[in-house]
């Protein structure tokens, strides 16, 4: 055998066993289970002007998940993960955030189904009960068949859920840096359903495929002095739809502020799409609250409104508000109960205006 061919051999397997041993000092990456549960039982009174939707009724909403993750740290430091969540029942989005990150000294790289960096960095005014920014409220008190909108937020995405890179800066002095690109628009990381048809929540605007969103976040958190203070503001973009069938560019901005002192919190956000030539969903939603909490109890009170275009067609928009007032109790670690008091108003650009009331017992399990 020639001497230097064996030499290089030897060379390349002992190479390949230090490259394994290094492989191996790390600790492999195993899964654990946690998750979360919610279960609110109303009872809720409905009036409107649509024909057959006033009601006197009680409601039962569910919502759920169990989440997968894990995590190792190499021997650079480089810490590797993943999180794979599963909804806690039979739905249609049967998976919806899944991805996996690295995150070392450079911040944290994510890569996968997930919502873009601003929407993750928001903050939104401070609710100690069902959260009314996230699109319960009318869960509860349903909007009227009119009212084409969608539910109330103040933290609009161009994205909900497709694969994309997301990027979050190490904290410098409470500042945080996020980044978002989105390549492909198309509902829930599967490639399967163009954006904007009304699958999912991305219905910013009459379109079909569109590609290459950018999103840019950043958020701001310190305490000082006893008070602790959190700032958050996002701007995303994405283009006209590939097959030109309209020229809309889809904008969306979000602000929010909380301060927190002796068990207050005060705060409240503002967000909105602003879609060329007057797009449906062109609008907005502002809100504003306080909560208290003391030893396992907490109360607040939310108030939400705004306004968004539904048909183009027509010189109007809808517009809403909604209200909420909470009592919380946490009953040990991770079970908490509340009940919330809940009222909302809609006044549709076609004139079937709706209102209702409703009374909302919770229960969360986190384990």
């Amino acid at each position: 055998m020639n001497r230097r061919y064996l030499l290089g051999t030897t060379a390349l397997i002992a190479g390949g066993l230090l490259a394994a041993d290094a492989a191996e000092a790390a600790d492999p990456l195993r899964l654990e289970v946690r998750g979360f549960r919610n279960e609110y039982f109303g009872v809720v009174s409905v009036e409107s002007d649509a024909d057959n939707q006033n009601f006197n009724n009680t409601n039962h909403r569910s919502d759920g998940e169990v989440q997968f993750r894990g995590s190792t740290t190499l021997d650079n430091g480089i810490v590797v993960g993943v999180r794979v969540e599963l909804e806690a029942f039979t739905s249609g989005d049967q998976i919806d955030e899944n991805y996996v990150f690295l995150e070392g000294g450079f911040g944290r790289l994510q890569l996968g189904s997930d919502d873009p960096a601003p929407y993750q960095q928001a903050i939104v005014a401070p609710n100690v009960g069902v959260p009314i920014n996230s699109g319960w409220l009318s869960d509860f008190l349903p909007q009227p068949a009119g009212f084409t909108t969608g539910d109330f937020a103040t933290t609009p995405e161009i994205s909900v859920d497709d694969n994309m890179v997301n990027y979050f800066s190490p904290r410098f002095a409470g500042f945080q840096l996020g980044l978002a690109y989105i390549p492909d628009l198309a509902d829930s990381g599967d490639n399967d359903a163009p954006f904007g048809d009304g699958e999912g929540n991305n219905v910013t605007a009459e379109d079909d495929d569109r590609a290459h969103g950018f999103g840019a976040g950043i958020n701001y958190s310190r305490s000082f002095n006893g008070i602790d203070l959190g700032l958050a503001g996002g701007f995303q973009v994405v283009g006209p739809p590939d097959d030109g069938v309209n020229n809309q560019t889809v904008y969306a901005y979000n602000v929010g502020a909380n301060v927190g002192f002796a068990g207050f919190t005060v705060g409240g956000s503002w967000g909105g799409f602003d879609i060329d030539d007057e797009g449906e969903n062109d609008g907005y939603h502002w809100d504003v609250g306080v909560s208290y909490e003391t030893g396992p109890w907490g109360v607040s009170g939310t108030f939400i409104m705004g306004e968004r275009e539904g048909d183009i067609a027509i010189d109007d928009e809808d517009e809403s508000i909604g209200a909420a007032a909470a009592v919380a109790y946490t009953l040990g670690p991770g079970v908490k109960t509340s009940l919330t008091a809940l009222y909302a108003d809609y006044d549709a650009e076609n004139d079937d205006d709706g209102q209702g009331f409703g009374a909302v017992l919770g229960l969360r399990v986190d384990f």
